[in-house]
Protein backbone atom coordinates (compact mmCIF):
# COMPACT_ATOMS: atom_id res chain seq x y z
CA UNK A 1 0.00 0.00 0.00
CA UNK A 2 0.66 3.45 -0.26
CA UNK A 3 0.59 6.35 2.05
CA UNK A 4 0.54 10.34 2.08
CA UNK A 5 3.42 12.30 3.47
CA UNK A 6 4.00 16.33 3.38
CA UNK A 7 7.29 17.74 2.78
CA UNK A 8 7.35 21.82 2.88
CA UNK A 9 3.50 22.20 2.83
CA UNK A 10 3.21 19.92 -0.38
CA UNK A 11 1.75 16.58 -0.88
CA UNK A 12 3.12 12.91 -1.58
CA UNK A 13 3.04 8.88 -1.30
CA UNK A 14 5.50 6.56 -0.06
CA UNK A 15 5.38 2.55 -0.38
CA UNK A 16 5.73 0.64 2.63
CA UNK A 17 9.66 1.14 2.01
CA UNK A 18 9.61 4.70 3.01
CA UNK A 19 10.39 4.76 -0.70
CA UNK A 20 8.88 8.24 -2.13
CA UNK A 21 7.14 6.97 -5.31
CA UNK A 22 5.04 10.09 -5.73
CA UNK A 23 6.82 13.02 -5.18
CA UNK A 24 5.56 15.97 -2.98
CA UNK A 25 4.40 18.10 -5.56
CA UNK A 26 0.38 18.21 -4.50
CA UNK A 27 -1.48 20.71 -1.97
CA UNK A 28 -3.66 18.09 -0.76
CA UNK A 29 -3.62 14.44 -1.57
CA UNK A 30 -6.35 11.67 -0.27
CA UNK A 31 -5.67 8.06 0.20
CA UNK A 32 -5.98 5.80 -2.61
CA UNK A 33 -9.28 3.82 -3.74
CA UNK A 34 -9.68 1.43 -6.64
CA UNK A 35 -6.16 2.42 -7.45
CA UNK A 36 -6.57 6.14 -8.05
CA UNK A 37 -5.73 9.21 -5.77
CA UNK A 38 -7.56 12.01 -6.19
CA UNK A 39 -5.23 14.87 -5.91
CA UNK A 40 -5.33 18.89 -5.22
CA UNK A 41 -2.97 21.48 -7.41
CA UNK A 42 -3.48 24.98 -7.71
CA UNK A 43 -6.78 24.91 -6.07
CA UNK A 44 -8.06 21.89 -9.07
CA UNK A 45 -8.91 18.40 -8.57
CA UNK A 46 -7.48 15.61 -10.56
CA UNK A 47 -6.76 12.07 -10.25
CA UNK A 48 -3.38 9.89 -10.19
CA UNK A 49 -2.40 6.31 -10.27
CA UNK A 50 -0.11 4.00 -7.93
CA UNK A 51 2.91 4.89 -10.18
CA UNK A 52 2.31 8.97 -9.45
CA UNK A 53 0.99 8.83 -13.25
CA UNK A 54 -1.60 11.82 -13.82
CA UNK A 55 -4.85 10.16 -15.04
CA UNK A 56 -7.03 12.52 -14.62
CA UNK A 57 -5.60 16.30 -15.20
CA UNK A 58 -6.09 19.04 -12.05
CA UNK A 59 -8.72 20.44 -14.02
CA UNK A 60 -12.18 20.13 -12.00
CA UNK A 61 -13.23 22.41 -9.25
CA UNK A 62 -14.28 19.56 -6.87
CA UNK A 63 -13.85 15.83 -6.87
CA UNK A 64 -14.66 12.86 -5.05
CA UNK A 65 -12.72 9.38 -4.80
CA UNK A 66 -13.46 6.82 -7.18
CA UNK A 67 -16.17 4.04 -6.03
CA UNK A 68 -17.13 1.36 -8.54
CA UNK A 69 -15.31 2.21 -11.37
CA UNK A 70 -16.83 6.59 -10.94
CA UNK A 71 -15.85 9.27 -9.61
CA UNK A 72 -18.24 12.38 -8.97
CA UNK A 73 -16.50 16.31 -10.21
CA UNK A 74 -17.81 19.27 -10.74
CA UNK A 75 -16.72 21.95 -13.13
CA UNK A 76 -18.54 25.21 -13.91
CA UNK A 77 -20.97 24.46 -11.40
CA UNK A 78 -22.08 21.33 -13.16
CA UNK A 79 -21.90 17.61 -11.70
CA UNK A 80 -20.60 14.81 -13.78
CA UNK A 81 -19.72 11.23 -13.18
CA UNK A 82 -16.28 10.26 -14.56
CA UNK A 83 -14.86 6.92 -15.32
CA UNK A 84 -10.85 5.77 -14.43
CA UNK A 85 -9.91 6.77 -18.14
CA UNK A 86 -11.39 10.82 -17.39
CA UNK A 87 -14.44 10.51 -19.76
CA UNK A 88 -17.69 11.48 -18.78
CA UNK A 89 -20.10 9.21 -18.58
CA UNK A 90 -22.80 11.03 -16.73
CA UNK A 91 -24.51 14.12 -15.90
CA UNK A 92 -25.95 15.09 -13.21
CA UNK A 93 -27.87 18.32 -12.51
CA UNK A 94 -28.49 17.99 -8.91
CA UNK A 95 -27.22 20.36 -6.12
CA UNK A 96 -24.72 17.70 -4.59
CA UNK A 97 -24.03 14.04 -5.64
CA UNK A 98 -22.73 11.43 -3.53
CA UNK A 99 -20.32 8.80 -4.65
CA UNK A 100 -21.45 5.47 -5.84
CA UNK A 101 -22.44 2.42 -3.20
CA UNK A 102 -24.09 -1.15 -4.23
CA UNK A 103 -24.66 0.75 -8.01
CA UNK A 104 -26.64 4.02 -6.23
CA UNK A 105 -25.61 7.41 -6.00
CA UNK A 106 -27.15 9.82 -3.29
CA UNK A 107 -28.23 12.76 -4.80
CA UNK A 108 -29.50 16.12 -3.15
CA UNK A 109 -31.95 18.80 -4.53
CA UNK A 110 -33.72 21.82 -3.34
CA UNK A 111 -32.53 20.56 0.43
CA UNK A 112 -33.43 16.57 -0.12
CA UNK A 113 -32.05 13.62 -0.65
CA UNK A 114 -32.64 10.41 -3.20
CA UNK A 115 -31.07 8.38 -5.33
CA UNK A 116 -29.65 7.29 -8.60
CA UNK A 117 -28.72 4.58 -10.51
CA UNK A 118 -25.64 3.71 -13.21
CA UNK A 119 -27.47 5.08 -15.74
CA UNK A 120 -28.44 8.85 -13.95
CA UNK A 121 -32.24 7.28 -13.25
CA UNK A 122 -33.69 9.02 -10.32
CA UNK A 123 -34.69 6.17 -8.79
CA UNK A 124 -35.37 6.96 -4.84
CA UNK A 125 -37.07 10.49 -5.05
CA UNK A 126 -35.29 13.49 -3.32
CA UNK A 127 -37.54 13.18 -0.45
CA UNK A 128 -35.30 12.35 2.96
CA UNK A 129 -33.60 14.89 4.99
CA UNK A 130 -30.28 12.84 4.88
CA UNK A 131 -29.37 9.24 3.56
CA UNK A 132 -26.29 6.89 3.94
CA UNK A 133 -24.57 4.32 1.81
CA UNK A 134 -26.25 1.14 0.81
CA UNK A 135 -24.91 -2.21 2.33
CA UNK A 136 -26.10 -5.51 1.41
CA UNK A 137 -29.20 -3.57 0.02
CA UNK A 138 -30.28 -1.12 2.76
CA UNK A 139 -29.68 2.48 3.28
CA UNK A 140 -30.13 4.72 6.23
CA UNK A 141 -32.40 7.85 5.66
CA UNK A 142 -33.85 10.22 8.03
CA UNK A 143 -37.23 12.08 7.46
CA UNK A 144 -39.17 14.72 10.16
CA UNK A 145 -36.44 14.02 12.46
CA UNK A 146 -36.94 10.00 12.82
CA UNK A 147 -34.38 7.48 11.20
CA UNK A 148 -35.64 4.14 9.11
CA UNK A 149 -34.56 2.17 6.57
CA UNK A 150 -34.67 1.66 3.02
CA UNK A 151 -34.01 -0.90 0.25
CA UNK A 152 -32.53 -0.58 -3.63
CA UNK A 153 -36.02 -0.13 -4.89
CA UNK A 154 -37.13 2.50 -2.73
CA UNK A 155 -39.13 0.44 -0.47
CA UNK A 156 -39.33 1.30 3.17
CA UNK A 157 -38.17 -1.63 5.00
CA UNK A 158 -38.17 0.32 8.59
CA UNK A 159 -40.11 3.02 8.55
CA UNK A 160 -38.64 6.43 10.09
CA UNK A 161 -40.02 5.98 13.59
CA UNK A 162 -36.80 5.88 15.23
CA UNK A 163 -33.96 8.23 17.34
CA UNK A 164 -31.33 6.41 16.37
CA UNK A 165 -29.69 3.28 15.52
CA UNK A 166 -27.00 1.07 16.68
CA UNK A 167 -25.37 1.23 13.57
CA UNK A 168 -26.23 -1.40 10.00
CA UNK A 169 -27.57 -4.57 9.58
CA UNK A 170 -25.94 -7.55 11.10
CA UNK A 171 -27.54 -10.69 10.55
CA UNK A 172 -30.74 -9.21 9.05
CA UNK A 173 -31.19 -7.54 12.76
CA UNK A 174 -30.06 -3.73 13.55
CA UNK A 175 -30.55 -1.94 17.07
CA UNK A 176 -32.70 1.16 17.00
CA UNK A 177 -33.94 3.11 19.65
CA UNK A 178 -37.13 4.70 20.11
CA UNK A 179 -38.91 7.48 23.00
CA UNK A 180 -35.64 6.26 25.13
CA UNK A 181 -36.17 2.45 24.52
CA UNK A 182 -34.04 0.04 22.88
CA UNK A 183 -35.35 -2.52 20.04
CA UNK A 184 -34.25 -4.73 18.13
CA UNK A 185 -36.09 -4.70 14.44
CA UNK A 186 -35.78 -7.09 11.15
CA UNK A 187 -35.06 -6.51 8.02
CA UNK A 188 -39.05 -6.26 7.73
CA UNK A 189 -39.13 -3.57 9.97
CA UNK A 190 -41.04 -6.27 12.29
CA UNK A 191 -39.87 -5.52 16.00
CA UNK A 192 -38.19 -8.85 17.55
CA UNK A 193 -36.68 -7.95 20.84
CA UNK A 194 -38.45 -5.37 22.62
CA UNK A 195 -37.13 -3.00 25.28
CA UNK A 196 -33.48 -4.23 25.50
CA UNK A 197 -31.68 -4.20 29.01
CA UNK A 198 -28.20 -2.27 27.23
CA UNK A 199 -26.88 -2.42 31.25
CA UNK A 200 -26.80 -6.28 31.43
CA UNK A 201 -24.69 -8.33 30.20
CA UNK A 202 -24.35 -12.36 29.51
Amino acid sequence: GLATIEQNGKCGFINTKGEVVVPCIYDLAWPFSEGFAMVIQNRKCGYINTKGEVIVPCVYDFASSFSEGLAPVIQNRNWNFINTKGEIVLSCNYDWVNGFSEGFAAVKQNGKWGYINTTGELVVPCIYDFVGFFIRGIARVKQNGKLGYINTKGEVVVPCLYDNFGGSFFEGLVLVKQNSKYNIVNKEGVVVVNDCDLDRTS
